[in-house]
């Protein structure tokens, strides 16, 4: 293996990302990555499929082989559903809200030595975010095999530390290595997750890993016995983009009144993780405790527009689809932001909305355990509608000189968590403690 002119810990590192992802859209995070640690240091991102970038991007497939693999992947999900009719509901059915990506990472989705091939210099660590379609434990093993240095693993959901699924809701087997699934609804103890979870356990137990989350998740995490190394770690947000605005100017351009803005992500009623339903109970109790209140008030909704016949008793506003720059406008314009996720690693969201200084109300899992406190806005008791609902009170009857304090102080503690230069400082520190 050629090894690199500079390399150390006084010198620039050589760092390696591996995604499955193109860099668009939300896995725009691992474009942030690279450029957060190519600052200072030597990076190369290896993706799945090829993208024309003056950054240093090397890939697994062609694009002749991008779009072989779509073909093949499409013809695969019709033959399935025709199978599955043939079966009359023999074939396990998987229950949706747990998402299931692989239950076999003894064969990954893609070859290693196709991944192999592409490491043709040595890196001083590894940092692996957004695996599903290419990257499995075996994936992890060979890499390791061969360039015997650090994997970070930066979660975006719960696969890493489970037999297969992203979200386990009550499910506690991690801890007993998983089996009688109750997304698989086995009763197995020895079923498809056990075995998995086993051969994750095989491997790793080999692997310089470590994994990297919120608290929350780490808590999970070191439960499941899988990872050497555990390590606190936030989602990377472009503070250039993310950061606050003038709030009178913002609204005057959008055309919105001096009502109080609430501002929350597309609501899906069927995706249950998201806490749609914890949201219309606390808005609903809004209206009735304090109406007042519920009648200064604009729901402001990102996403593509859908029904929401819940919330007729208040003012709604959907934006449709948002670009980035315009996602930060809303952010920026809005009094609270509202995150009633049940079930989630994130949501980014969150972070997006503390860097562009607005205050929020969230429950107390994922990375709000650790970024929402007294001073930038309130954590709720976990699936409690009416402590929700008592946050978004306390900070609607908050005076405006302690919201512009709140505000601030939302800017300094992401600032110091997750902008380009704390995530950096992060990965070189966590790789110091390991290597």
């Amino acid at each position: 293996m050629k090894k690199p002119v500079e390399s150390g810990t006084n010198k620039k590192l050589n760092v390696l990302i591996l995604s499955s992802f193109m860099p668009v859209g939300s896995p725009k995070m691992v474009l942030d990555m690279y450029k957060a640690l190519s600052t200072t240091n030597d990076v190369d991102l290896l993706l799945k499929y090829p993208m024309e970038s003056k950054l240093n991007v090397l890939s697994v497939y062609n694009t002749y082989e991008r779009f072989l693999e779509y073909g093949l992947l499409k013809l695969n999900t019709f033959f399935s559903k025709i199978k599955n009719k043939l079966s009359r509901g023999t074939i396990i059915q998987h229950e949706s809200k747990y998402h299931f990506f692989g239950i076999d990472d003894a064969h990954p989705p893609v070859a290693t030595k196709k991944i192999l091939n592409q490491i043709q210099k040595e890196y001083d660590f590894i940092l692996v975010f957004f695996w599903q379609g290419m990257i499995s434990a075996k994936t992890l093993f060979d890499i390791y095999q061969k360039t015997k240095k650090p994997i970070l693993l930066f979660a975006a959901d719960m696969f890493p530390m489970t037999g297969g699924c992203s979200y386990f809701w009550d499910c506690t087997n991690l801890t007993t290595s998983c089996g009688k699934c109750p997304g698989l609804n086995s009763s197995d103890e020895n079923d498809s997750t056990r075995q998995n979870f086993l051969y994750k356990k095989d491997k790793l137990s080999a692997i310089n890993t470590v994994f990297l989350g919120n608290s929350w998740m780490n808590n999970y995490a070191a439960q499941s016995g899988l990872f050497k190394h555990i390590e606190k770690a936030y989602p990377i947000i472009d503070e250039n983009i993310f950061k606050p605005l003038d709030k009178a100017y913002v609204r005057k351009q959008k055309n919105y009144s001096n009502k109080k803005i609430l501002f929350f992500g597309a609501v899906q009623p069927s995706e249950d993780r998201k806490g749609y339903t914890y949201l219309i109970e606390a808005l609903k109790l809004l209206k009735q405790k304090r109406p007042d209140l519920a009648d200064n008030i604009v729901l402001l909704v990102a996403g593509n527009n859908v029904d929401l016949p819940e919330l007729e008793d208040f003012e709604v506003k959907q934006t449709g689809y948002l670009t980035f720059e315009e996602l930060a406008e809303c952010y920026a314009m809005s009094d609270i932001f509202l995150s009633p996720s049940i079930q989630d690693a994130g949501p980014m969201m969150l972070n997006q909305s503390l860097l562009c200084g607005t205050p929020a109300v969230a429950f107390n899992m994922g990375t709000a355990c650790d970024i929402i406190n007294s001073d930038t806005g309130y954590l709720a008791k976990y699936r409690d509608s009416v402590d929700f609902c008592h946050g978004i009170i306390g900070l609607l009857d908050k005076s405006e000189i302690e919201l512009e304090n709140i505000s601030k102080e939302c800017r300094r503690q992401s600032m110091g968590k997750y902008s380009y230069d704390a995530f950096r400082e992060n990965m070189v520190r966590i790789y110091n403690k390991i290597k």
